[in-house]
């Protein structure tokens, strides 16, 4: 008799606690440009101030498009940052005191089509429920001219806007006499990935911002192989990659962590007398974050920056779209400089002294090295230590004035 009152104590309670998500059964439809509410609300209504909402896409839980926990917003999806908030679904809604966690996107692009999922999580239960958003095109039947018209002007400013930035262009290289610079833009996520026609690098300025970089044995993959210094790296001969193409969560990462300032460090990819590495991979990572086997979720806006060798198949950034690149010679020892403050990865041939790449984004929270050797070179990584810039010595008072009479000179050479 006992039991039997127990269990109906047990339902009681979790009758009493139960959750329940609603929202619209039909598709949602807005223009691309245009703001949008996503109704979402519990029900009964219920204050959901001290509750977890998370709105997701497809499969990307842990990547939310806006999560709200603990009384405030704690993290918003790159690409919906600044154009995402919680808000009411009705000019008669009580926000969330009432239950309220409907999601607000502007600027939609026809990216953001598809399913959003709303999830409402209390201390003892949690629920969740689909919204599906379809993106159309502005359409003014009423008047085609109109439209027409607004078409013709849009690419006729368009034209002039292009016509004057190529002659700008031109008119600049022209006076600096240095080679164009050719530029890849990704819009979606907000970067930028320039590639550069390979120019010279000033090997002693980079290495001011040298720092020393060791391998965190703890968090690297087990079929992996780290000296005891913590500087060289390779694939174990016996492991077996039984997947197709590159082995991405083949990885470890560097001990140190950045949150500001420029860090520059060297990776030696050829040590004789075995041939230059051609399988490799080496950015770098946002802390907490695990790398898969599934190339397409090694994204910037998941929080990834690489450069990756993949033998034949050539070199290429996890943009997205992905950039190939043509990189002759192969690089034997790679220059990597994390400009944190100004959102910027640049990569450089060390050997020849030459700057291959920059990819420009915007990083947040620590960001750590990271590496990957690939599987089946004969060459390890091995991960240098730089020397320290030497400090100019105090000139003497006679070379001193030899140095200015020196400087006087030049200048009026320039004169």
């Amino acid at each position: 008799m006992l039991s039997i009152i127990i269990v109906l104590l047990n339902l009681l309670i979790e009758t009493s606690v139960s959750l329940t998500v609603v929202v619209p059964p039909d598709t949602i439809v807005a223009h691309v440009g245009s703001t949008v509410t996503l109704p979402c609300w519990i029900s009964p209504p219920e204050n959901a101030e001290a509750l977890e909402i998370r709105w997701y896409r497809q499969d990307q839980f842990n990547n939310p498009v806006l999560l709200y926990n603990h009384g405030k917003i704690q993290d918003i999806q790159e690409c919906f940052r600044n154009r995402s908030s919680l808000t009411l679904r009705s000019d008669q809604s009580g926000g969330l005191k009432d239950g309220d966690v409907s999601l607000r996107l502007e600027k939609l692009t026809f990216q953001d089509e598809g399913l959003f999922h709303c999830y409402v999580s209390g201390e003892h239960s949690y629920n969740s429920k689909v919204v599906d958003l379809k993106i159309t095109s502005p359409s003014d039947s009423s008047d085609s001219s109109g439209l027409w018209k607004a078409l013709f002007l849009t690419f006729l400013i368009c034209s002039l806007l292009g016509l004057f930035g190529l002659i700008l262009y031109r008119y600049r290289h022209k006076r600096t006499g240095k080679k164009p610079t050719e530029e890849i833009c990704e819009e979606e996520t907000q970067e930028r990935l320039l590639k550069a026609v390979v120019e010279d690098m000033n090997i002693e300025e980079l290495r001011e911002h040298a720092v020393e970089i060791t391998i965190d044995r703890e968090r690297s993959h087990p079929d992996l192989r780290v000296s005891k210094d913590c500087k060289i790296l390779r694939d174990n001969p016996e492991y077996e990659h039984t997947g197709e193409g590159f082995p991405f969560e083949l990885c470890a990462f560097g001990a140190q962590r950045f949150t500001s300032g420029r860090h520059y460090w060297e990776v030696e990819l050829a040590v004789p007398p075995s041939p230059p590495k051609i399988f490799w991979m080496i950015g770098v990572v946002k802390e907490g974050n695990l790398p898969t086997r599934d190339r397409s979720a090694l994204t910037a806006s998941a929080g990834f920056w690489f450069l990756c060798s993949d033998g034949p198949h050539g070199f290429h950034t996890n943009t997205d779209p992905p950039v190939k690149l043509s990189l002759t010679p192969r690089p034997e020892r790679l220059g990597v400089l994390l400009d944190y403050d100004h959102g910027q990865l640049s990569f450089y041939n060390v050997t020849e002294r030459k700057h291959l790449l920059t990819i420009s984004s915007r990083f947040s929270g620590s960001v750590l090295p990271l590496f990957n050797p690939g599987v089946g070179d004969k060459s390890p990584f091995k991960i240098l230590d730089l020397p320290k810039p030497a400090e100019p010595a105090e000139p003497s008072p006679s070379l001193s004035n030899m140095v200015a009479v020196e400087l006087d000179v030049n200048a009026s050479d320039n004169l």
